[in-house]
């Protein structure tokens, strides 16, 4: 009998010591994930945004790391999100150290109302004095737009 209590606490201390060791590991993963977000970025004077829409357009994007997160390949895929789009149009627009906009429309990958939020912007954008650029190597009848 005394054997029998021997095998099982110490099976309950490995057990224990297994838990306290994947909540500190899970906590590292929680503050790793967290502590990558992205840094502020320092806009310098006589500077041109530079959109591309390589990636799939969204209407709304997610703070959260494990909405992009594809589970069995483990990979990420990136979203853009239209409320950042027209929220970074919209500081580009009062920012005195941006000059213009350079509008790469080879492949936007997003339907007719979204272009034409996106489209409706860039007017509103130029009428701040600043200038707007497009440029793609084919169009689209959506980048045409």
């Amino acid at each position: 009998m005394k054997q029998f209590f021997k095998f099982m606490f110490a099976s309950m201390l490995g057990v224990f010591l297994s838990l306290i060791l994947a909540f500190f590991m899970l906590t590292g993963i929680i503050v790793a994930i967290v502590s990558s977000s992205e840094e502020k970025v320092k806009v310098e004077s006589n500077t041109i945004l530079h959109m591309s829409f390589d990636e799939e357009v969204v209407d709304r994007s997610s703070d959260s790391p494990f909405d992009n997160l594809d589970l069995p390949s483990f990979s990420t895929s990136k979203k853009i999100g239209l409320n950042d789009i027209l929220d970074n149009l919209e500081k580009a627009k009062t920012d005195d150290n941006i000059e213009g906009v350079l509008l790469d429309a080879t492949s936007i990958n997003g339907g007719s109302a979204m272009v034409e939020e996106i489209r409706n912007k860039l007017i509103d954008f130029k009428k701040s004095g600043k200038f707007v650029l497009a440029y793609s190597e084919y169009y689209t009848q959506s980048a045409y737009y």
